[in-house]
């Protein structure tokens, strides 16, 4: 209704054209969030975001999407906004998003709330959800070495105790092996299963039978090795040589994993063989 100027700012007369009574107050300036001009932008644009607020992530869900797109996904594609609201996701280029999770973009549209904002698309936390699980389930390698790697670290912090900052005085101070343990399973472990999940059933059975085999062949090798050290110990040198050379031609590896598919040998190139056999008088 009317403006009053002050040295450094001014002061807004309004009325509330929605209120029976007419309400008006007297505002600073800084409480109007555009000039009056754009109102009905800024007011479709914040039905947008309200729409947008679908879902409320827990901290276990957030945590873990966080986790995912830091691995996964570049900010040059997408990235988590955490206001107005939080958990959505402002996707930069759909074309490569859709690529990176194997999921089209009218799939990820149709799943979820959204709206263009600026040029991007602003997807709903339900949306975000959909993306990382989607992305875990199109590249679990990455995810799954994260999690073991992490729960390495766990172990050791669960055995032997770790520093956290300290809220008393400056500096860190030592945790006991118990806080530790404390604090994975009540956070860190949610979030390793969660991931799996997302990964998938497959993926993770085949990721763990994989670290299986690594872990196994190491430790196949290191005995064949003490075995043959034991031989020459114990005097059998030519035995221990014949094991040594053996043990390290008939290794298997990447190179030699693949069935070798060979020509069919000509008649010519078949060498004879002379099998001597009784001979059958009378014939």
């Amino acid at each position: 209704m009317a403006v009053t100027p002050k040295k450094t700012s001014a002061r807004v007369e309004v009325r509330f054209l929605d209120d029976p009574d007419g309400r008006t107050e007297n505002v600073p300036g800084s409480r109007l969030r555009v000039p009056w001009a754009e109102v009905a932008q800024f007011d479709a644009t914040m039905s947008n975001w309200q729409r947008l607020n679908d879902l409320e992530l827990d901290n276990t869900e957030q945590a873990c999407v966080e986790e995912v797109f830091q691995l996964l996904i570049a900010e040059e594609i997408a990235e988590i906004e955490w206001s107005p609201v939080e958990c959505a996701t402002r996707v930069s280029d759909m074309g490569q998003l859709s690529s990176l999770i194997r999921v089209p973009a009218e799939e990820v549209l149709a799943s979820a709330e959204w709206f263009d904002l600026d040029g991007d698309t602003m997807i709903s936390p339900a949306g975000t959800l959909l993306i990382a699980e989607a992305a875990c389930r199109a590249n679990p390698t990455a995810v799954l070495d994260h999690v073991i790697e992490e729960e390495a670290k766990s172990r050791h912090k669960c055995k032997h105790g770790d520093e956290r900052s300290s809220l008393s005085a400056r500096g860190r101070e030592p945790t006991t092996p118990e806080w530790e343990y404390h604090v994975y399973r009540r956070f860190d472990r949610p979030r390793h299963e969660l991931l799996r999940q997302w990964c998938g059933h497959r993926a993770v059975t085949t990721h763990e039978r994989l670290l299986a085999a690594e872990a196994e062949t190491q430790r196949l090798n290191v005995l064949v090795t003490r075995l043959i050290k034991v031989l020459e110990q114990a005097g059998d040198t030519t035995i221990a040589a014949v094991y040594a050379e053996e043990h390290d031609r008939e290794r298997i590896t990447p190179a030699t994993i693949r069935p070798f598919v060979d020509r069919p040998l000509h008649p010519s190139e078949i060498p004879v063989r002379e099998i001597r056999v009784r001979r059958r008088w009378g014939y």
